[in-house]
């Protein structure tokens, strides 16, 4: 399957569909420090565009929401859904629900230090605190893959410890609270809207629940499609979607060709 398979099944239904894009990696190029982190150019004019032409946008994220729509501009879409923190969270209409901090997350920010240092001592490991996870980043590092590999096992086991989930990424480790991925966002979303129509982009293994909700929604009865973007090099990707693009400018080229 092709992008031009794509856009001819999508373009009939797009009124009412759900578009849903990852933004790390999809809509924006991954960088050594997330904060660096904006859209390519066009992406939110395609975004609009399709909104326009009926679509219902919405970004499934791991960065918490507020983070998201400052970094991005993304509240100019008209009607957009946010879904932070793999959808612990969720904005819409200027709105943002979300829930306490549990213990689990406060103890997780105390320990979590201290296992990094035994472990791994190197200055360049760094954690990202996103309230309702925490993500050990390692890119930075002179040796990533190594970095990885030695803070697996002590990561891991502290999250056990405390109930949480390990999921690893692209360099890096992101511990969160047990249950919350980015199928159940994007279920929800389709339970939400009904659409005869659904598309879902993401780069990284975080997005894998995600596809396979595609193919169930597929199954079911619905033209549901998965885009693969190759920015993290993630075989695991490449392997469970139905089409993939190469970075984040080709997915703005994929938006544009559905909103025409």
């Amino acid at each position: 399957m092709d992008v031009a398979a794509l856009v001819a099944s999508l373009a009939p239904v797009l009124d009412g569909a759900v578009i849903a894009t990852d933004f790390d990696g999809t809509l924006a190029p991954l960088q050594r420090d997330p904060q660096d982190s904006r859209p390519v150019e066009g992406s939110l004019a395609a975004l609009t565009a399709l909104a326009e032409r009926g679509a219902h946008i919405a970004v499934i994220t791991g960065r918490d929401a507020h983070t998201v729509l400052r970094l991005g501009g993304l509240a100019t879409v008209p009607g957009l859904t946010v879904a932070g923190l793999y959808g612990a969270e969720t904005w819409a209409e200027g709105e943002l629900s979300t829930p306490d901090t549990p213990p689990a997350m406060e103890s997780l920010q105390d320990q979590l230090p201290s296992v990094l240092a035994d472990a791994y001592p190197d200055p360049d490991v760094w954690v990202e605190d996103k309230r309702l996870s925490l993500v050990v980043h390692v890119r930075r590092t002179a040796d990533p893959d190594g970095a990885l590999a030695a803070l697996h096992d002590p990561v891991r086991g502290l999250a056990e410890d405390l109930e949480l989930e390990m999921h690893p990424g692209a360099h890096v480790l992101e511990l969160r609270l047990p249950g919350i991925d980015k199928a159940g966002a994007l279920s929800r979303l389709v339970d939400e809207h009904d659409p005869r129509g659904v598309l879902y982009l993401g780069d990284d293994l975080g997005d894998l629940p995600a596809f396979a909700e595609i193919a169930r929604l597929r199954d079911a009865g619905r033209t549901a499609w998965s885009v693969g973007v190759l920015s993290s090099s993630a075989d695991a990707v490449r392997d469970a979607c139905d089409v993939t693009v190469p970075d984040p400018r080709a997915v703005v080229t994929l938006l544009r060709a559905l909103a025409q």
